[in-house]
């Protein structure tokens, strides 16, 4: 067991072509594991109603989260989260008002993570058994800087994932982001006639 920390920093972003959407992007050494590069939102079709987050590294497996595009991020709906050929299953409680039950539960290659925020937008916990990576960011759009502190048995698959999920919208993982969140997704379900 031991720790392991980094940091990633804004590279920039690379103006949209025509009919893309303009990409940020991450870089930073992680001990151990090498270059990591988080990619947000991978360059995409302005028309389409989805957006994909990617990673990928010197020995992190190639990892994307594709979700419904919110703020030029994709956000837990209609979600796809793969890492090296593997799909993931991704639930969440939507309604649940304690931070811990919240918490976004995803199952990948045979291992059970839960990913919730701690008290607020900036700061994010991954865990599984035996494993602990902390993330912390600068701001919550397009930050500076992007901390991790890895603790116990962390390898690629858990480092990669926590540094995927800081290019996601997750607000809804905090009370604040639930309620904020709430009214759309009610009137998404309502279906309204034409007058």
């Amino acid at each position: 067991m031991h720790t392991v920390r980094f940091e990633l920093v804004h590279a920039g972003s690379a103006r949209g072509r025509l009919r893309k959407r303009a990409t940020h992007t991450w870089t930073g050494t992680v001990p151990g594991s090498g270059t990591v590069e988080l990619v947000c939102p991978a360059e995409e079709d302005l028309t389409r109603d989805t957006l994909t987050a990617w990673v990928s590294g010197e020995t992190i497996a190639p990892m994307s989260f594709t979700g419904v595009d919110f703020r030029d991020r994709p956000r837990l709906a209609r979600t796809t989260l793969t890492a090296d050929g593997w799909t993931a299953r991704v639930e969440r409680r939507h309604f649940a008002v304690a931070a811990g039950r919240r918490a976004l539960r995803i199952e990948i290659a045979g291992r059970s993570y839960r990913y919730r925020s701690l008290g607020g937008r900036l700061r994010h916990e991954l865990r599984r058994e035996g494993a602990v990576v902390a993330m912390t960011r600068s701001a919550e759009r397009h930050p500076r800087r992007i901390t991790g502190t890895g603790d116990g048995a962390c390898d690629g698959l858990d480092l990669g994932l926590a540094v995927l999920l800081e290019g996601v919208y997750t607000r809804n993982l905090t009370f604040g982001g639930a309620l904020y969140s709430w009214p759309g997704r009610f009137l998404s379900r309502v279906d309204v006639p034409d007058f």
